[in-house]
């Protein structure tokens, strides 16, 4: 068979989510060898074979071109958790010289909930599918309509930069008081909703993927260098680790998402991408880690000086080596209360993406508490109906106060409900395993089953292909049309199902979808209208100069 130009292009782009699969396979058989060197105990092998299981179904489903091209971020959101739960905790705990069951008590337990859990993922995107298959597509829909799918320009994520700096700037130094409290006015929890566009800026260079085939500016390089300043500034200022965390991890994962679908093209194995790559994990393990760990040396004097002097104390704690290797060390010998400890991971950054310590802890706190527990169970429906907005609540008179439930986690509530006596504030991290058995026994599987499905159907709706296209003359960027909304929030989306409960899955159905798009667009129209002011003003300065 002779093949083309075009042809032998789309065999490349077919073969790259192929050829991620097959490096995922030898990096888990190294990882895999290394654990039986050095640690076969009869648990660690146990959870071996759970993450095999869970790997092996996660790239004969959903790891998959087709799959991803047709329904992109519900595929999206279970391989960010098949990977958070399973995939990297044993490569990071390898690359750390530790066992994958490091410091859990209930291990079989962990494994257990997390592989029911993924099944139940099965279950749930197959009924999914089949229903999206029997219902007649609707090419226009109202978020289409409304300009949802309408590429921003250049100058449009700049606007939208702008604006969430600002807001960053009047939440967290002018009126600081907005990022701590529960509720609050309209406007201020507004501005607290925009900080996350100030990373709008950071996914110019790959505009292609929702739908912008701007050039780069002129000085675009600068200008991107200087903003990125400014803002690791801001974070260092907010003694925030996620603040600039999430502004690499997204653009990150637009990337690769881009190189799963065929927008972006590379070779796999390439001087320059082994380069790039040597780079992203010497600063995640190295200059990252240790900033980080400055600011946490520095956490307890950022409510009492102004943020140019917590910058300054931040860097001059980033230049004590000793400090930083003994905050380190303590780190790693001590847990928030004698009885909860979060300890799995040391890097402190992927250790927010793989650290399933939570599971365990919550696992442990729910053996205490038993199955169906009433209190869980109020506190459960309190969570849902604090959702909603401030009026309902009055109108309907409802008996709930929202500041006194949304101030605790599940987490935080769980332990103080089993008998903990360490600070019940400390905003322990909730997992839908430890939380379900206590509220709903068994059944929070089925529940957790009935609330992802309505989830992936939203979540998907940010993507949509163009239907009667030739994917032989069509490239992959023509095909389809993805709202910025969605890219803008791909690392939400990586860890979405990580769910403190299901009532979490149950509220962002209430309320947190409906938030998203609404604020998307509300950005979206008014930084179009700037920048069509601003270019009329170039317009006609251009006009006067002719």
């Amino acid at each position: 068979m002779i093949y083309n130009a075009r042809d032998i292009e789309l065999i490349g782009e077919k073969d790259f989510t192929a050829q991620v699969v097959r490096i995922s396979w030898v990096i888990l058989f190294l990882g895999i060898l290394f654990q039986l060197i050095f640690f076969a105990e009869i648990t660690n092998i146990i959870a071996m074979t759970a993450v095999v299981f869970a790997w092996l179904i996660t790239t004969k489903i959903w790891l998959r071109k087709k799959m991803l091209e047709t329904y992109l971020l519900s595929t999206f959101t279970i391989i960010g958790f098949a990977s958070s739960q399973f995939f990297f905790p044993l490569l990071f705990t390898t690359i750390e010289n530790k066992p994958l069951v490091y410091n859990l008590e209930l291990p079989e337990q962990v494994f257990l909930h997390s592989t029911a859990c993924l099944l139940i993922l099965v279950i749930a995107h197959g009924i999914y599918r089949s229903l999206m298959e029997t219902t007649p597509n609707r090419s226009f829909s109202i978020l289409g309509k409304a300009g949802f799918f309408d590429p921003p320009t250049h100058l449009q994520l700049w606007i939208m930069g702008m604006f969430g700096m600002a807001s960053s700037f009047y939440v967290y130094f002018t009126n600081p008081e907005i990022g701590q409290e529960i509720t609050g006015s309209a406007s201020d929890k507004l501005l607290a909703g925009l900080v996350p566009f100030t990373y709008a800026p950071f996914f110019i260079p790959i505009s292609k993927l929702y739908g912008n085939n701007q050039k780069l500016p002129r000085g675009f390089g600068l200008m991107i260098l200087v903003y990125a300043v400014l803002l690791f500034a801001i974070s260092m200022a907010r003694n925030s680790r996620g603040a600039f965390i999430f502004g690499l991890t997204t653009p990150a994962f637009a990337y690769g998402l881009g190189l799963l679908i065929g927008v972006f093209k590379t070779k796999v194995f390439s001087v320059r991408n082994f380069a790039v790559v040597g780079v992203v994990v010497w600063l995640l393990m190295g200059p990252f880690t240790d900033l980080g760990t400055a600011m946490l040396i520095v956490r307890g004097t950022r409510t009492d000086i102004p943020p140019a002097e917590l910058i300054a104390s931040t860097l001059e704690a980033l230049d004590d080596k000793k400090a930083i290797e003994a905050r380190k060390a303590e780190d790693k010998n001590e847990s928030m209360d004698f009885d909860w400890d979060e300890r799995y991971l040391d890097n402190i950054f992927t250790a927010r993406f793989a650290n399933i310590k939570f599971n365990d802890s919550n696992l442990i706190t729910y053996s205490k508490v038993g199955q169906f527990d009433p209190d869980m169970q109020e506190y459960s429906l309190d969570q849902l109906l604090a959702t909603l907005p401030d009026p309902i609540i009055k109108l309907f008179n409802l008996d709930v106060d929202k500041d006194l439930v949304l101030a605790l986690s599940f987490g935080d509530y769980m332990y103080v409900v089993s008998g903990g006596y360490g600070t019940p504030n400390g905003y322990r991290v909730g997992h839908v395993a430890g939380t379900g058995m206590a509220t709903f026994g068994w059944w929070y599987l089925a529940l957790f089953g009935l609330v992802v499905i309505p989830i992936f159907y939203l979540n998907d709706k940010f993507f949509r292909r163009k239907p009667g296209l030739d994917p032989a003359t069509v490239p992959p960027e023509e095909r389809f049309q993805f709202s910025f909304c969605g890219v803008l929030a791909l690392t939400t989306f990586f860890q979405f199902l990580l769910f403190e409960s299901v009532v979490a899955g149950a509220t962002y159905l209430i309320r947190g979808w409906i938030q998203l798009a609404v604020l998307y667009m509300l950005m979206f129209h008014s930084s179009r209208l700037i920048s069509n002011v601003i270019a009329g003003r170039r317009q006609r300065a251009r006009a006067r100069l002719n």
